[in-house]
C-alpha cells in the first residue's frame, strides 16, 4: 500500500502539476494583495488581516476545482490511456489500488488548500488587526475543519463517476455539475419536508451552523448531518470499489 501511494504522489505531483497549481494558486493570492494595497493607495480603505483572510478564502473554489482534476486524472485519466495496465498486472488488488488513488489525491487536495490558507494568513500579516492573530489563525483552522467534509464528499462523486465512466471529460462536468448547481436545487426544494434529508443539503457544514449564519440547518445537530453526509460517502465509495473490482479496465 506504501508503494501505491508514493507512485500516485509522484504521478500527480509529475503528471497533473501540484507545483503549478501551487504557483497559480501564490498568484492569485498575490493579486488579491496587489489590488487591496492599491484601492488601500487611491481610496484609503484599508483591508485588516481578518477581511483579506476572509476575502481570499473563496480560493477554496479552484481547490476543490483542482481536486475534480487529481482524482479523474489517477482513475479516467489512466483508464482511457491503458497505463492502469501496469498497476494491475502487478500482484495488488484492485481495492487496495483504487484506495490508494482516491486517498492519496484527497490529502494532496487538503494539503493544497492548507497551503492556501497558510499563505493567506502569511500575506494578511501585512495588513492592521483588529482582533488578535490567534483569533485569526483559529478561524482559518476551523475552516479547513469545516471544509472537510465537503472536499471528501466531492472525492468520493468524482471518484465513483470516473470509475463509472472511465471518461475524464464527462467525469469533471458530471462532478461540477452538482458543485455549483445544488444548492439551487436545494432552494427550490426548501418548501417541501423532505428537503432535509437531500445530501447536497449538508455539504456547506460552515453555512449550516455557522452561529452566525442566516440559513436554516438540515438537521438539529451538526454531527447528525455529518454522519449523514458520510454515510452517502461510504456509499459511494463502496459502489465504486464494487464496479472497479468487477469492470473490465483492459
Amino acid at each position: 500500500m506504501k508503494g501505491l501511494v508514493i507512485n500516485e504522489t509522484l504521478k500527480a505531483w509529475h503528471g497533473r502539476r501540484i507545483g503549478l497549481a501551487m504557483m497559480m494558486m501564490s498568484i492569485l493570492i498575490l493579486f488579491i494583495f496587489i489590488v487591496a494595497i492599491a484601492i488601500d493607495q487611491s481610496f484609503g480603505l484599508l483591508l485588516t488581516t481578518e477581511e483579506f483572510v476572509t476575502i481570499g478564502s473563496v480560493l477554496h473554489i479552484f481547490i476543490m476545482l483542482y481536486s475534480f482534476v487529481l482524482v479523474t486524472g489517477a482513475i479516467s485519466g489512466e483508464a482511457s490511456t491503458g497505463t492502469i495496465k501496469q498497476l494491475l498486472i502487478k500482484p495488488v488488488s484492485r481495492h487496495r489500488v483504487l484506495l490508494s488513488k482516491w486517498l492519496t489525491n484527497l490529502v494532496i487536495s487538503f494539503l493544497l488548500y492548507c497551503f492556501v490558507l497558510a499563505l493567506l494568513f502569511a500575506f494578511g500579516l501585512f495588513f492592521p488587526h483588529v482582533v488578535p492573530l490567534s483569533s485569526t489563525f483559529y478561524y482559518l483552522f476551523e475552516t479547513a475543519l469545516y471544509t472537510t467534509p465537503s472536499l471528501i464528499f466531492y472525492v468520493a462523486l468524482a471518484t465513483l463517476i470516473a470509475v463509472i465512466t472511465k471518461n475524464t471529460a464527462v467525469t469533471i462536468v458530471l462532478t461540477i455539475l452538482p458543485y455549483f448547481f445544488a444548492d439551487l436545487f436545494v432552494l427550490l426544494a426548501a418548501e417541501y419536508d423532505w428537503a432535509s434529508w437531500i445530501v447536497f443539503a449538508h455539504i456547506d457544514v460552515f453555512n449550516n451552523y455557522n452561529p452566525v449564519s442566516l440559513a436554516p440547518a438540515p438537521f438539529p445537530s451538526m454531527w447528525a448531518s455529518i454522519g449523514f453526509l458520510l454515510i452517502h460517502i461510504a456509499l459511494m465509495l463502496a459502489i465504486a470499489h464494487v464496479i472497479y473490482k468487477r469492470q473490465d479496465v483492459l
